[in-house]
């Protein structure tokens, strides 16, 4: 999934107010987190799982947690 496709599907998501409000409360946090923003968004962007889950690994335990929350939010 490329970055616009990603923008797309989020965007139809979002009508959605639970939805919004869940991904909002993970995206604050996961804000909270110094230099994690980027390095999210490239992750999102993989389509690989294997090259994913290696990325993922790297993160912090609570980014950990976000992320794939995120990810199973936006499947």
């Amino acid at each position: 999934m490329d970055a616009y496709q990603l923008i797309g599907l989020l965007q139809r998501k979002m009508q959605d107010p639970r939805f919004a409000s869940k991904f909002n409360q993970l995206a604050d946090e996961l804000n909270s987190i110094p230099g994690l923003q980027q390095k999210v968004m490239q992750i999102v962007q993989i389509d690989n799982e294997k090259k994913r889950q290696k990325e993922l690994d790297k993160l912090p335990a609570r980014a950990k947690a976000i992320v794939k929350e995120l990810l199973e939010m936006l499947r």
